[in-house]
Formats: C-alpha cells, sequence, structure tokens
C-alpha cells in the first residue's frame, strides 16, 4: 500500500470502529426497519471491526447466548418428522409452526461466530446434519439453484422466492463452512452436478457471469467464489477465464493509462471516480465493487495485483468513499457512510494487503484458526 494511504488510514481507524461499534450497540433509524436482517447487520459490523484488528471475541464474548438464542430447530410435518435447523435475523421471526430460517441469516451468523470465535457453538451446539438438511430443502430440483427459504405448505424450496447467484454461494458456504470439502461430501446434501450446471449456464458471451446475458460484478464474484469451494473453477476454459479477467479489468474507472476515459459526455463518466470499479458497463463507479472486482480477479489469477492499477484503487477507497469526520466509508463521494460499503471498502483494503479470504469474506487468519480448531 502506498505511504500516502497507509498514513491517511492510520489517522482514521479508530472512527472507523467506533462507526462500526454504534451499529452493534444502537441501529441508527434509518437502519431499525431491518431488523429482520439483523445477522447482515452484525456480520458487515464485524467484518469491518476484525479487519482494523480489534479483538471481537474480547469485546463481544458476553453476546454469544444472544446468538445462541437466534439457531433454531424445527421438525417438518411430513412423513419422517424430518428435523432442520438454521438462523433467523430477529426473534420476532421465530414464529410457532412456520418455519422462518432462511439460507441468509444462516451464512452471516456462521460468519459472525467464526469471528467470535464461538468454537463451543460449532462443537457442541449446532447439529450440522439438520442444517444442512434445511441447505438440501432450499435447492430447486429442476434447476439446481437455491432459494432462500422454504414453502409454508410443501416445507420443499419456495416457488415464489428469488433464486440467483446469490444464493447458490449461500448455500455452497454454508456446507463449505460445515465441513464439506470433497464433491463426495457436497454430494452427500445437494445435487451438485445440477449447481454447476446452473452456474456455467450464467456465462456471459463477452465473459464473466449474469443473467440475461449481462454480466455483473457482484454475481460473477459470487459465481467464481461459488466454484472455487467446489473446487471446479477448472470448468472454465482459459479462453472463458481470458475474457472475464478482460472484462473485469475493464470495469475501472480511471484518467491514466491505457484505461484513459477521455470522452467527457458519456454520462456515466465521473473524473473522481479515478481508480473505483463499476459493477456493470456504462455505471458510475461504486466501492463495493472494488472489492467484487478484486475478489474475482484474484480468483482467477495469481498476477492481479498487477493487471488493475490498486494504488489508484487504494486512492479512491480512501480519499473518496472514505469518511474522515464521521468513520465508514460511501457508496460514492456524495453519499453519507452505509454499513454494507464501509465492509465491502475495508475488505478490499484488505483483501490488497493479502489478509482478507474473499470466497468467505472474512479475514483470511480467523479462518484459518477456525480450520485449524474444528479440524477442517
Amino acid at each position: 500500500m502506498c505511504q500516502v494511504a497507509n498514513d491517511l488510514r492510520k489517522v482514521v481507524s479508530n472512527k472507523h470502529e467506533k462507526f462500526f461499534e454504534r451499529h452493534l450497540q444502537l441501529l441508527p433509524s434509518s437502519h431499525q426497519g431491518h431488523d429482520v436482517n439483523r445477522m447482515a447487520i452484525i456480520f458487515y459490523s464485524m467484518v469491518g471491526l476484525s479487519v482494523f484488528d480489534v479483538d471481537v471475541p474480547a469485546k463481544y464474548k458476553d453476546h454469544l447466548g444472544w446468538m445462541h438464542k437466534h439457531y433454531i430447530k424445527k421438525t417438518l410435518d411430513d412423513v419422517d418428522n424430518t428435523e432442520i435447523s438454521g438462523f433467523v435475523g430477529s426473534l420476532v421471526m421465530d414464529v410457532p409452526n412456520a418455519i422462518t430460517i432462511n439460507l441468509a441469516n444462516t451464512l452471516f451468523a456462521l460468519l459472525s461466530s467464526i469471528m467470535l470465535k464461538d468454537y463451543e457453538f460449532f462443537e457442541t451446539i449446532l447439529d450440522k446434519e439438520s442444517l444442512l438438511r434445511f441447505v438440501s430443502r432450499c435447492q430447486l430440483p429442476n434447476r439446481g439453484s437455491f432459494v432462500s427459504c422454504l414453502d409454508y405448505k410443501t416445507n420443499f424450496a419456495s416457488p415464489v422466492d428469488s433464486d440467483d447467484l446469490r444464493f447458490c454461494y449461500i448455500a455452497v458456504a454454508i456446507l463449505y463452512i460445515c465441513g464439506c470439502r470433497s464433491k463426495e461430501d457436497f454430494d452427500r446434501y445437494i445435487d451438485t452436478e445440477k449447481l454447476l450446471e446452473y452456474v456455467l449456464e450464467q456465462r456471459c458471451r463477452s465473459g464473466a457471469f449474469g443473467t440475461h446475458n449481462e454480466p455483473h460484478a457482484g454475481y460473477t464474484s459470487c459465481a467464481l467464489s461459488t466454484l472455487a469451494l467446489l473446487s471446479s473453477l477448472e470448468m472454465l476454459s482459459d479462453e472463458f477465464k481470458e475474457d472475464t479477467i478482460t472484462w473485469l479489468v475493464h470495469r475501472q474507472v480511471s484518467n491514466h493509462g491505457c484505461m484513459k476515459l477521455e470522452d467527457n459526455s458519456n454520462a456515466t463518466y465521473d473524473q473522481s471516480d479515478d481508480g473505483g470499479f463499476q459493477g456493470r458497463e456504462n455505471k458510475f463507479a461504486d466501492t463495493c465493487y472494488a472489492f467484487w472486482c478484486l475478489n474475482s480477479l484474484q480468483l482467477l489469477t495469481d498476477n492481479w495485483q498487477k493487471l488493475c492499477q490498486i494504488e489508484l484503487t487504494e486512492n479512491y477507497l480512501l480519499n473518496r468513499a472514505q469518511k474522515t469526520l464521521t468513520g465508514g466509508f460511501s457508496k460514492n463521494d456524495e453519499e453519507d457512510a452505509d454499513l454494507y460499503h464501509s465492509c465491502l471498502g475495508s475488505a478490499a483494503l484488505a483483501l490488497i494487503e493479502g489478509k482478507f479470504n474473499g470466497e468467505l469474506c472474512i479475514p483470511q487468519k480467523i479462518f484459518n484458526d477456525f480450520c485449524k480448531r474444528c479440524h477442517f
């Protein structure tokens, strides 16, 4: 990291810590309607704190009991009285005789538990088999993709819930955290072949992944992370990988060098975006896409930092998106800081430093410690 950027980061790190801590203490009014997504709020906050070297387990270990209460087991009304389990985002969602656990809250809670070093939960409380049965039921048998919740009538994948690459990634990440490593491990719970077919169907002609043949940086990161966790990146042809790398590199908005944008009549061109990344073609830069694009690049090639202008990305994040007065990061230099972009802005900086596991979106050292303790 360049010295100027490094010095600036040191100056405001304590403000970033306070920004993330505020969200764990009292939700801002703008977030209070998201109580059912509280696990996401906790996860984003803990990622940010962990990136800035806060001892999250020491500071928040007294709240482990609160987290455990959100882990719910349910017995389905079927022939075998099947038991499933997972997390709800808020206890108000723990409704009798209804299945309200979902994949997203479950992944956020598991990753937060890892950052809290709550090994007791994984070793003595978590019922992996019932959790993975829930993941299995969220897969659409005809498509291979996943939805986030179960239909309240059939207790199988909801026919009205969205299914896309995000939920495929979430499902596979949960399986991976619970110890699945080989194809045989995954096959015990999901139709891996059907899932891989679905992911590969989302490839776009110009490279990358997206719906309706429109490449999208977020979906691309989800697709590549899913394939990486499944040890299946080799299913992509060299030509497609090269096209994807090219597409990703050209998502960086730059006023310099070979990617210089000189057409000021372009409605999506803004000089202040210099160094940032856009999520789709002809869009403005956005803090979160620095993470999504860089994560995809590092999954595809070891030379990813040489392919884009990393120093400009750091300057964009630190000089444009970073809020030096309040802490946190914003979507762009015209917005206030928000938790989502603060998390991914921090994650992008840590990824550049080689300290972040982009596949699971947590600091690498924390995940390494978890794997050693849980013998994965």
